[in-house]
């Protein structure tokens, strides 16, 4: 979790908490003349009562989408076995497709993303590739070594590998003849 995210959600459930524990001493008979009289004096200050509302706002959107993008991040693909569940998250199946994919020659660089579709596996490689050879059969053999190694790697079916050349770069290793 990044610094940021954990300073968000250490100052919100800060107010929360103070927010609760003032909820309850008002319900059990405290004044809270302070309280009362901090929050009515933001209404003659009213920027300081919008910037504390703006931050409090932007913070529970913020931390609404961390929740959504971790909850999109934890797909995972699950097999059933004879001893029980195999769960096999797609970044790690991701990073089976990158390593396999790297042992190709003329592979400079990729970017895998898995999906699950309900025929299987869908793989989306984004290559960089070395100039001079022919990108169909590269692509070709790209698809064919991906979706046998997933295949029998993980033995998940693959229902479809797309592969997009999006550069073609020389390699940057000196030849020594």
């Amino acid at each position: 979790m990044k610094w940021l995210e954990k300073l968000i959600i250490l100052l919100v459930s800060l107010f929360l908490l103070a927010s609760g524990i003032s909820l309850c001493a008002l319900a059990m008979g405290w004044q809270g003349q302070a309280l009362v009289n901090w929050l009515l004096s933001l209404r003659e200050t009213p920027f300081d009562g919008a910037v504390l509302g703006a931050a409090l706002l932007l913070a529970a959107l913020y931390l609404l989408a961390v929740l959504i993008r971790e909850q999109q991040e934890v797909q995972s693909i699950v097999q059933e076995t004879e001893l029980g569940q195999v769960e096999i998250s797609l970044r790690a199946v991701a990073n089976l497709v990158q390593r396999v994919a790297r042992e190709i020659p003329g592979v400079r660089d990729l970017a895998p993303i898995v999906k699950v579709d309900p025929q299987g596996l869908d793989v989306r490689v984004v290559a960089q590739v070395a100039p001079g050879l022919s990108i169909p059969v590269l692509a070709n053999e790209v698809q064919t070594l991906i979706r046998g190694y997933l295949h029998e790697t993980v033995g998940y079916p693959v229902h479809r590998v797309m592969v997009e050349v999006r550069d073609i770069r020389p390699d940057n290793k000196p030849r020594i003849d």
